[in-house]
């Protein structure tokens, strides 16, 4: 009866699952004539003029009752850290710009707060149609927002010049991105190069070596840790452009496929910078401390499925990546969060010099995920061994299942 129960609720919850997924992909965004009202105040009508990018007409009564021209409005999306963000962007009969405003975004709302702090839209008030919008070069970028900041850069660009072209007849190119590799790019390469050799090869010396450099750059320099904002940006189709974002796609693509292929899991282990801070402080503290019942402990660490898949969950129904980046290591490496984050990370140090990884073991999605990865493996390579049973006698007279692959 109660593996019934389980069967069931596992049936219902994933098809849950599904269903909001498929609303993430196919539900539209809002009716974005308010934007549009944003950027131009006085505009009383707005005719539709070109689908890709949306392109309206502004117009406004003259005081002849008459309708006149008075700009346009250009809608264009571009992706930023969480996903696609959504900008509208007014232009005048001069070509220049007179407003933006962000409509739709699947960014962290605190990278988002920080922009609209800092006034960081109103930097392309009077750029003109044919203006390159390169970040550093043309608009100042905001720190701690790198992602963002180029993402509402490029869609305003892309928005701008695709009306200098089809209302202004200007000869204007989108400026194409040069393939970003650096410093993050290699350390990041390196830290994962020196992974893999000293799990194939066995030498644990290099574990805390790989720790060490992942909490400085994977955590601190960078603040690249995976998420599971990142995974629920990938099943929600979010994927930005490879050229820009060459570590998204080592650390979300590249190590679950190492991860499948060598069957260890690697990140949790080796990459993670929380996990490194969390092994560091358990030194110091002794985090020694063990539940007085383990059927009580195994049963919180069952936690971590209900926090995942409510978060996805979430993520999906918001059309929001970011929902699901519930993490505290979000806060400490990139110094940013929303009040419960801020009350939720002291608490996780704290337990973690007491307790063995303490976020990890009771919290973390990244066990699960790996766990996810793996048991396909294991269930392809026991169809590709095809074990033999043979009935063996134990020493006491029990028999025993002996199993022997036949590729031995």
């Amino acid at each position: 009866m109660k593996n019934s129960v389980n069967k069931i609720i596992v049936f219902v919850a994933t098809v849950i699952f599904f269903l909001t997924l498929g609303f993430s992909w196919t539900h539209t965004d809002n009716d974005i004539i308010p934007f549009m009202n944003q950027v131009f105040s006085e505009a009383q009508s707005f005719q539709k003029i070109a689908s890709s990018p949306l392109i309206y007409e502004v117009n406004e009564q003259s005081k002849d009752g008459k309708e006149e021209k008075i700009g346009y409005v250009v809608i264009e999306q571009a992706v930023a850290y969480g996903g696609p963000i959504k900008m509208v962007t007014g232009i005048n009969l001069q070509g220049k710009i007179v407003g933006t405003v962000i409509a739709a975004h699947k960014d962290t709302p605190s990278f988002i707060n920080n922009i609209l702090d800092q006034k960081y839209l109103e930097r392309f008030i009077g750029k003109d149609i044919t203006d390159p919008l390169s970040i550093n070069r043309d608009i100042d970028r905001i720190s701690g927002a790198t992602f963002s900041t180029r993402g509402i850069a490029k869609a305003v660009s892309q928005g701008s010049h695709a009306v200098a072209r089809s209302e202004f007849g200007l000869n204007v190119k989108d400026e194409v991105e040069p393939f970003k590799f650096g410093s993050k790019e290699i350390a990041v390469i390196a830290l994962v190069i020196l992974t893999v050799i000293g799990v194939a090869f066995k030498q644990r010396k290099l574990r805390w070596v790989a720790l060490i450099g992942s909490l400085v750059f994977i955590g601190f320099q960078y603040n690249t840790s995976i998420s599971l904002a990142n995974i629920a940006a990938l099943l929600m189709g979010n994927f930005p452009p490879i050229r820009e974002n060459l570590v998204w796609y080592i650390l979300l693509i590249g190590i679950p496929v190492i991860t499948f292929i060598i069957g260890k899991n690697i990140y949790c282990f080796w990459l993670c910078p929380f996990g490194a801070l969390q092994e560091i402080t358990a030194k110091v503290g002794g985090g020694k401390f063990k539940c007085c019942n383990k059927a009580i402990e195994a049963k919180a660490a069952k936690l971590r499925y209900i926090l995942i898949y409510l978060a996805l969950i979430g993520a999906f129904l918001t059309k929001s990546p970011s929902f699901a980046g519930y993490e505290p290591f979000a806060t400490l490496f990139g110094r940013q969060g929303f009040g419960i984050q801020w009350l939720i990370l002291p608490v996780v140090i704290f337990s973690s010099f007491f307790i063995s990884r303490f976020w990890c073991r009771f919290f973390c999605p990244g066990l699960i995920l790996n766990e996810m990865i793996l048991r396909p493996r294991k269930y392809i390579l026991g169809i590709l061994e095809k074990p033999k049973l043979k009935k063996v006698r134990g020493s006491e007279g029990i028999e025993a299942i002996e199993v022997r692959s036949e590729m031995n």
